[in-house]
């Protein structure tokens, strides 16, 4: 069929009879169908409208799962070429269909289109949107838009320098009345259904801008619309916060600040488990002191107040903090799993030994050996209900989609299809599956997951992709080819903090820091993002920027010299002497023969150790009016997937990389020829 109407429904049989109604009374001129999902409805007039429309296709849900799981049930019904979502309170008007029809088939790059709306006295609603801002946020949902009056941010949110009369390109529209292309729906993916009500259309929308479908608003058709904006009501209601859940949700999702953060999350989830043993170590202290304290007429000796206990307890936090990172408790990879009954025994066990004998070795009489005796059982016990509560919070808020990566899946479509059907709810590994990208142009690119992981294109869109939709992980089911253009792309996701992993059982890629991972039931391998030695590369970035301040200091006068005294700033084009190789642009100073002049003359190499472009050791840098040139140069590290930033010391010894005739860091390589 050319039209499927979706309407979601829920508690307002009224208004279904009124949009059913207006149907039957205006159809479009093509072969269409109906069909209502209702969400455990419980008023009283639904088998009334049952029974007067049963040739509508009815979906009634067992409870209320929402409006975009219930959009996306409705939206699996028929195949047809266009989807019509709508609320039970719109009211079509004669020949609105077929208007709405007609304009996206002269639009063919229109993913959604979306009608004028009117209020039931027939003016204008304020149906098409800019995208929220903070501003918006704070002027919509804060007292501050009770306090300042006919404010522009608002206007522009809303829309208000356009007169909603004439055809355009919008961000968003409501999601009360939208015309959804089969093309677009099939290369976006459905409704998301982290959103439960409110937010689903902003999401849809933006998807569409992301994937390059258009989102368009048209007045040629027009429908009635009895908003009624629960979520305006105040706080008491229950609309209001399921308005707010899923604006947190939305920026949780595409927020760049949220983004940056969750790149981030295995740190913070090592730290949030140390934290926990801390405050159970603590906890457990305080514990059996307390108990200690019930106990004192049994005791002759008198029991020292906790503060007392003071010094002890910040030495078995560090004892305890050195001897779990030791046992390795703080990796990544062990702070998502359950600690066995037999580890924790193990780890509280050499803790509570080595600071029993700690405290009977200094003969440290102050601390009650009956205190130390009872932490022990209180420390295992507090450690197992905290690492429970980190666990069970953890689950809910990846249930909640509010801690998963975002991943991204890259191979053929039989395999990434395989593992999609084999692994179950993704969320339960910590994914938050965007799309896959397809190993060959002519492989199918229709969704997969039961229509939930869209295809977002072609493994060559890897880089471009990953940036577009806030990617933190990338899964393939094939190990890298070898080639330097994919090399370099890997490198560079990687300097990104951006997680790579192999579904595949082995490979050269364990010599680059790569490490055996299962993901839910495949074997596989895991590269983290960032160093492998962090403590060295922080050490490195420092000694870099402390460098790229001591130069600029040194080469502030000749600079200034060399401007005024006729010297000649050229911007030039280098790239580092590595693989993959990088290139970027730098400002030189040259004198009046054409030369460079020397290193402290140049002032843009400080500003290069300083933001991080260049380090202190490392490969030199070469012009590239002379490119490096790798057909001699044999590649035999094909699993380098590290960038190599130029140095000003290469090898350790001070080398002039600016003074020399034939340009940056002209040396002689391994080969004996001049670079």
């Amino acid at each position: 069929m050319k039209l499927s109407i979706v309407i979601i429904h829920y508690n307002t049989s009224e208004d279904l009879e009124r949009c059913l109604t207006s149907i039957r009374r205006h159809p479009p001129g093509c072969h269409y169908g109906v069909v209502v999902v209702d969400n455990a409805s419980t008023d009283s007039g639904l088998a009334a409208v049952r029974a007067t429309h049963n040739d509508v296709t009815w979906i009634m849900n067992e409870k209320n799962t929402g409006y975009s799981r219930g959009a996306n049930a409705g939206l699996a019904v028929a195949a047809a070429d266009y989807y019509l979502v709508l609320n039970p309170d719109i009211v079509v008007r004669p020949g609105a269909l077929d208007a709405l029809l007609g304009h996206a088939d002269r639009h063919p790059r229109g993913g959604i289109i979306a009608p004028q709306l009117l209020n039931q006295d027939g003016s204008i609603q304020e149906s098409c949107r800019r995208f929220y801002t903070l501003a918006t946020l704070l002027m919509r949902r804060t007292f501050l838009g009770r306090i300042v009056r006919n404010s522009e941010v608002v206007d522009r949110h809303l829309m208000r320098d356009f007169d909603h009369t004439s055809n355009r390109s919008v961000d968003w529209v409501l999601g009360g009345c939208m015309l959804v292309r089969h093309h677009a729906l099939a290369r976006v993916g459905p409704m998301d259904e982290r959103f439960f009500l409110y937010f689903e259309d902003v999401d849809w929308c933006y998807r569409m801008g992301q994937a390059g479908w258009d989102v368009l608003y048209t007045p040629e058709a027009s429908f009635v619309h009895r908003h009624r904006r629960e979520s305006a009501k105040g706080v008491t209601g229950r609309s209001f916060w399921l308005h707010l859940g899923s604006l947190l949700s939305f920026f949780e999702k595409w927020s760049m600040l949220v983004w940056l953060v969750k790149r981030w999350r295995d740190p913070v989830g090592s730290f949030l488990l140390w934290l926990t043993d801390t405050v159970a170590l603590n906890a457990a202290f305080a514990g059996a002191w307390g108990i200690r304290s019930l106990l004192n007429p049994l005791f002759s000796e008198p029991l020292f107040p906790l503060s007392e206990y003071r010094p002890l307890q910040i030495f078995a936090t560090l004892l305890m903090t050195s001897t779990f990172a030791w046992r390795g408790r703080y990796r990544v990879e062990a702070s998502r799993a359950a600690t066995s009954a037999v580890s924790r025994v193990e780890l509280v066990g050499v803790v509570s030994l080595l600071l029993l004998a700690s405290t009977f070795l200094s003969h440290q009489d102050v601390y009650s050996r009956a205190v130390l005796l009872l932490f022990v059982p209180l420390f295992a016990l507090c450690s197992e209900l905290g690492e429970r509560l980190l666990r069970r919070g953890r689950g809910r808020m990846e249930q909640g989609w509010l801690s998963l990566e975002r991943s991204l899946l890259v191979g053929d479509r039989a395999s990434v299809a395989d593992w999609l059907a084999g692994q179950g709810d993704p969320r339960a590994q910590g994914l938050d599956t965007v799309g896959w990208l397809r190993a060959h142009a002519d492989d199918d690119d229709t969704p997969l997951g039961g229509g939930e992981v869209p295809c977002l294109g072609e493994e060559s869109d890897l880089a471009e992709i990953v940036e577009r939709y806030r990617i933190a992980q990338v899964v393939f089911w094939r190990l890298p080819r070898g080639d330097l253009r994919e090399l370099r792309t890997l490198a560079r996701l990687r300097e990104s903090r951006i997680r790579l992993r192999w579904c595949v059982p082995e490979g050269g890629l364990l010599e680059t820091g790569a490490r055996h991972s299962r993901l839910g039931e495949t074997q596989g391998l895991v590269l983290n993002p960032g160093p492998a030695n962090p403590a060295a590369a922080v050490a490195q970035r420092l000694g870099a920027f402390a460098g790229g301040v001591l130069l600029l200091v040194l080469s502030a006068l000749p600079w200034l010299m060399g401007t005024l005294g006729g010297g000649d700033r050229k911007r030039r084009d280098v790239a580092t002497r590595g693989r993959p190789e990088v290139v970027w642009s730098l400002w030189l100073l040259f004198d009046g023969e054409g030369s460079p002049r020397p290193l402290f003359w140049q002032a843009s190499l400080a500003v290069a150790l300083i933001c991080g472009r260049l380090e202190l050791k490392g490969p030199p840098l070469v012009f590239m009016d002379a490119p490096c040139s790798h057909d001699a140069d044999p590649l035999d590290d094909p699993w380098r997937l590290e960038v190599s930033r130029a140095g000003l010391l290469p090898d350790g010894t001070w080398n002039d990389p600016i003074h020399h005739p034939a340009g940056l860091a002209g040396r002689v390589n391994q080969y004996g020829r001049e670079e």
